[in-house]
């Protein structure tokens, strides 16, 4: 088993949601922040900042920090904030349920605890000034969300 066989796990599982494309859920590619937001949502899944590897029995056991970045167009606050809302159960939601503890149906592998890892986030386009962003409203929201996942 490998981090990677685990995001593609996550990855299929979250594509197979009503509320995604196959395009809008990537590993490791930001070039979605290129694209035009009426793409969105997207979900971004990154490589784990954070895990550990031990083995306390004849079984060793490794526990991966998978982060997934939840983002939202961004039209108006209530809205992007309702629809960010929404998505974010769904998400939680299809994890509580489904395959997705088990990173798409893979043995020896649990997703056994979904956290945040900060504050809902803003996105502003790369081309704004300082002078404008200081009125500006973001182009996309976010949230990146940590999927504590043992693999056994």
């Amino acid at each position: 088993m490998s981090e990677y066989a685990i995001q593609l796990g996550i990855q299929a599982a979250i594509q197979a949601m009503s509320e995604f494309t196959d395009a809008d859920v990537v590993i490791n590619d930001w070039s979605f922040l290129d694209k035009s937001s009426a793409n969105a949502p997207y979900v971004l899944i990154e490589d784990s900042d954070d895990f550990d590897s031990e083995q306390n029995t004849q079984e060793p056991e490794t526990v991966w920090n998978i982060p997934i970045n939840l983002i939202e167009a961004f039209s108006d606050w209530d809205t992007t904030l309702n629809n960010f809302r929404t998505r974010r159960q769904a998400i939680l939601d299809k994890i509580n349920s489904d395959t997705v503890r088990t990173a798409g149906g893979l043995e020896a592998t649990n997703v056994r605890r979904v956290r945040n890892d900060g504050k809902i986030y803003h996105i502003y386009d790369k081309n704004i000034s300082d002078e404008e962003l200081r009125q500006a409203s973001p182009s996309f929201i976010g949230q990146r969300i940590i999927l504590e996942t043992e693999e056994f």
